[in-house]
């Protein structure tokens, strides 16, 4: 599965016995014969064994690992877009707001739909079989930590929206705004443990197909894509930072090369199974162009000019910019999407 980038132990159940009631007996009269002696009472039964545990409930794998990614696709952004906009308008995020802003535009939501899928469904996949134990607790606790926010968010649009600050000298903004930041910081934090999570198992389940790809069909077309797909996730993964190996971004490089390259002279022949819907050339070379300038620009210590910085401060107007990681990742979703389409 081609992505596009977007920028606990089980509790124990008591057991518990009832005792039975034992009958009185009531007196008996004189003349009344006297009862056989009674029979000696009975062993006692043994306790019975507590019964075991209920097995965690099944799933499929690929099901479950389908299930983290689409809730991760569809909140992570907005739930990190929430805070950009609060951020944009309090000047000070250790003060918090002071009522004396001349604009105010509170913030954005993550939506009730969103939360509620990210939600049971979420934490009942981190407690099914087979068990990931890295991507299943990161899976629980960007749950737990999306709903707080996501709950935070609702109970703030509710006050800036209705423009209620205006009432009460901004009173119930400072006060929540503590909060705010508390909820952020706990999701920001389980959105990158969970993020990362996720690309280690998705390219464990990718790399498994591969090899199943490869001794199931031999390298041919349907090799050659998913791996040139595959080794552009990592190159964008590596390059979008700012901080990336050098060498090892080199290194990523040249394997996407190969496989694009292997992939582009295999569709030229006459004998293969390329698709009719085959739209891939511009993509590919796009990204690759894009790659290599992104490395270059920190290989070589390349600084952004002053025209190049105000482009970068723009909300879209980043991927203008060479070397840049909006441009990056621009020409990365224009892959994917192609990529997609065509299947």
């Amino acid at each position: 599965m081609n992505n596009i980038r977007n920028l606990r132990p089980a509790g124990l159940s008591l057991l518990v016995a009832a005792a039975m009631g034992l009958a009185a007996c009531g007196d008996k009269s004189a003349d009344t014969p006297a009862a056989a002696p009674a029979a000696p009472p009975a062993p006692a039964a043994a306790p019975s064994a507590p019964p075991a545990p209920e097995p965690a409930p099944q799933i499929d794998a690929s099901e479950k690992l389908n299930l983290y990614i689409e809730c991760f696709n569809a909140t992570h952004e907005r739930a990190h877009m929430a805070m950009a906009r609060y951020a944009s308008w309090v000047k000070d995020m250790k003060a918090g707001p002071t009522g004396k802003e001349s604009i105010v535009y509170g913030t954005y939501t993550v939506s009730e739909s969103s939360l509620k899928d990210c939600g049971a469904p979420i934490l009942s996949a981190a407690q099914s079989s087979p068990a990931m134990p890295a991507l299943d607790a990161a899976a629980k606790a960007y749950s737990e930590t999306l709903t707080a926010w996501g709950h935070a968010l609702q109970e703030a649009d509710t006050y800036y929206s209705r423009e209620n600050y205006k009432d009460d000298a901004m009173a119930q903004g400072k006060a929540m705004h503590g909060d705010l930041v508390r909820h952020y910081e706990a999701f920001d934090a389980a959105s990158g443990q969970y993020s990362q999570a996720i690309e280690d198992a998705n390219d464990q389940r990718q790399l498994a197909l591969l090899a199943e790809i490869e001794k199931n069909e031999g390298r041919k077309f349907s090799y050659w894509h998913m791996s040139t797909m595959l080794s552009a996730k990592q190159l964008v993964n590596l390059l979008e930072h700012d901080d990336f190996d050098v060498a090892m971004a080199t290194e990523r490089l040249k394997a996407y090369e190969d496989n694009a390259d292997a992939l582009i002279a295999l569709t030229k022949q006459d004998d293969a199974d390329t698709p009719r819907m085959w739209s891939l050339d511009s993509p590919l070379e796009d990204f690759r162009t894009a790659a290599k300038q992104r490395l270059r620009r920190v290989r070589d210590k390349t600084p952004y000019s002053n025209g190049e910085r105000a482009l970068l401060a723009g909300a879209s107007s980043g991927w203008m910019v060479d070397g840049s990681p909006a441009k990056l990742v621009q020409n990365y979703n224009r892959l994917v999407e192609s990529s997609n389409r065509m299947r």
